[in-house]
């Protein structure tokens, strides 16, 4: 097989892995009795199947209903998809602007049930509505669809009213890395940033020496709105920063969280030692991805309290 052909068959086999389960690293001995929590693999990105942890996450979204003391719209903004969830009778003044994961090739469509969930949990601890932004994917949407449609889910809630001291940016994984991103480019665009900035498990690294993710497309993979980790973090908000400490992601979120305390920005990370890629999404049978949401609770608090 020659080097170009090993080159796609690489980028493919791990393409397909992030893909299919970037959220989730499992045990080689994960637990038969399902009272136990779910584990994590080591920190090798392919180890990805079915196992108790995608099954615990498949159980609580296909139990899951929107409450009925929450609304929830979907809508379009210039041919692009956004869902809205707020409180009931509620009229928010505070807005959480989700970014969701996927490897920049799943839509909601795919894992729409995992951010509502998550959605409606941002709106219980904070009392703010929550857009979700459907952001174009890859192949056929590589970089910079995400990036616009994130700037254009963020201009939208200025366009409604909110200030950027009432908006929260939070994203998991590659909506981690977006997160980032989206706030690079605001600033690098003297443009106003959000009050404060959550990332989950974030993807800020593309930069891989055989293959390049669909997302990177035409584009260099270190530039810094597709890895953040080359970024700069001067005049950045606060940001919490949570990471799993057996996940292959973990040095993504340690350097940029480095490099940001290093630029002075007021930053809160945390390693959740034995967890695997954004366990935050197995509340509330985890008790570790609680202790995750009281932190993200305790974090907006202090944000939108200030």
């Amino acid at each position: 097989m020659g080097r170009t052909a090993m080159k796609w068959l690489l980028a493919l086999i791990i393409t397909g892995a992030i893909g299919i389960g970037i959220w989730f690293q499992f045990s080689q001995d994960a637990p038969k009795d399902t009272e136990q929590r779910p584990r994590n693999l080591p920190r090798n990105i392919l180890n990805i199947g079915e196992n108790e942890n995608v099954e615990l996450l498949k159980k609580l979204n296909a139990e899951w209903t929107m409450p009925e003391t929450y609304a929830h719209e979907v809508f379009e903004v210039d041919g692009i998809t956004m869902e809205w969830v707020q409180a009931r009778g509620d009229k928010p003044d505070k807005a959480v602007l989700q970014l969701h994961g996927g490897a920049y090739n799943r839509s909601l469509a795919v894992n729409g049930a995992t951010y509502r969930r998550a959605a409606v949990k941002y709106a219980e601890i904070s009392g703010a509505g929550v857009l979700t932004v459907d952001y174009r994917v890859a192949p056929e949407h590589p970089y910079p669809a995400a990036l616009e449609d994130a700037l254009l889910a963020y201009n939208w809630l200025l366009e409604q009213g909110y200030e950027p001291k009432d908006i929260i940016v939070a994203g998991d994984s590659a909506g981690g890395g977006l997160t980032l991103a989206t706030a690079l480019y605001l600033r690098d665009h003297d443009m106003p940033l959000p009050a404060g900035l959550i990332t989950m498990s974030a993807w800020t690294n593309l930069d891989y020496k055989r293959w390049a993710p669909p997302y990177v497309g035409d584009e260099r993979a270190d530039h810094p709105y597709i890895s953040p980790v080359y970024g700069e973090y001067d005049g950045f908000p606060p940001m919490l920063m949570q990471v799993g400490g057996d996940e292959a992601l973990l040095n993504d979120t340690l350097k940029v969280a480095g490099k940001a305390k290093e630029a002075g920005v007021d930053v809160t990370q945390t390693t959740y030692d034995g967890m695997f890629h954004v366990f935050q999404m197995l509340f509330p049978e985890l008790e570790e991805a609680n202790e995750a949401w009281e932190e993200v609770e305790a974090f907006i608090d202090k944000i939108f309290s200030s």
